[in-house]
């Protein structure tokens, strides 16, 4: 992600640091999704 331009004031920079923190989480999600579904499960 790549946020261009100046941030205005605090208020905006704590918005635009949530939306990044989400897409990371985001991005991890998927990527814990997909080792998952790869993985055959086992049965107790």
């Amino acid at each position: 992600m790549i946020i261009v331009g100046q941030v205005s004031n605090k208020q905006e920079a704590l918005e635009i640091q949530s939306i990044a923190r989400l897409s990371l989480v985001a991005q991890r999600a998927k990527y814990l999704a997909r080792l998952s579904k790869d993985k055959p499960r086992s049965h107790l």
